[in-house]
């Protein structure tokens, strides 16, 4: 039942949707096994992705922030004007654009509070230091999507609705703040509640997946199912872990509010 995503969420510059699989390292660490990580100095062919440039810091240098190297492979592999990598890891496009990257691992908030400390200074920062890109997860996106450090995908970056025509649609949701799009997705990954049909033929007198379905089709049903294969001396999860994230993804508002006072979101 988990649905995970990886966003971008862009501040000043352009968006990018991009999503064909290629190599990518994890927790900040280059990936040894293909030719495409950081470092390349290959050109690359022609991807056909338009980019608006409708939003500006006024800078020549393009600062993208992420916390691993999955997002920086592809934009190598499928950016239009990309050009070369130089010695310092930042990349070079065919405009003269200089597209500075800034790594770090989620680990312990590793990402999160130096591009919170980034954000709070981009009123001061000069025009080529400011964030114009930086990417998100699922577990933290609301965090930004409501907050002034995102814009309008559509209104300030410029892509059309037929250029998000193809999204999942909680791939939006998800990146929406008041009805606004904040961001959009270039890698989604639904999860699935597996079952015994043995199981599910012994708590509900049948096994036919989509009657099954309907008593999972919504946290009341999966609560009444729940009830009845408890009473037939089965659990649904093996711990509230297994539900946790579906929670802590999907958050409208904070759990303790200014008050101190506990706030329960039913979604």
């Amino acid at each position: 039942m988990k649905k995970s995503m990886k966003a971008v969420l862009s501040f000043a510059a352009i968006a990018l949707l991009a999503g064909v699989v290629g190599c990518g390292g994890t927790g900040g660490e280059e990936c040894p096994e293909c030719e495409e990580c950081p470092g390349t100095t290959e050109n690359v062919s022609d991807s056909g992705v338009k980019l608006s440039g409708k939003a500006t810091n006024g800078g020549k240098v393009l600062n993208i922030w992420a916390w691993n190297y999955e997002f920086q492979s592809r934009f190598r592999s499928f950016y239009t004007k990309y050009v070369r990598t130089n010695a310092d890891g930042s990349d070079t496009l065919s405009d003269g654009t200089t597209v500075k990257w800034t790594i770090h691992a989620n680990d312990n908030n590793g990402y999160q509070i130096p591009l919170d400390e980034a954000l709070k200074q981009q009123d001061n920062a000069a025009a080529d230091d400011k964030i114009d890109m930086f990417l998100t997860e699922a577990d933290y996106i609301l965090k930004y999507t409501a907050s002034p450090y995102s814009l309008d995908v559509e209104k300030d970056i410029g892509l059309s609705q037929a250029d998000l025509g193809e999204q999942y649609d909680y791939t939006k949701q998800i990146a929406e703040s008041d009805g606004v799009l904040k961001g959009v997705s270039w890698q989604a990954t639904p999860g699935l509640y597996a079952y015994s049909r043995d199981l599910a033929k012994k708590v509900f007198g049948f096994d036919d997946p989509n009657k099954v379905q309907a008593e999972l089709s919504n946290w009341d049903k999966f609560n009444a199912s729940a009830a009845k294969a408890k009473a037939a001396g089965y659990k649904m999860l093996s711990g509230y872990d297994d539900a946790f994230r579906v929670f802590s993804n999907n958050m409208d508002k904070p759990w303790v509010d200014a008050n101190g006072k506990v706030s329960i979101d039913h979604k």
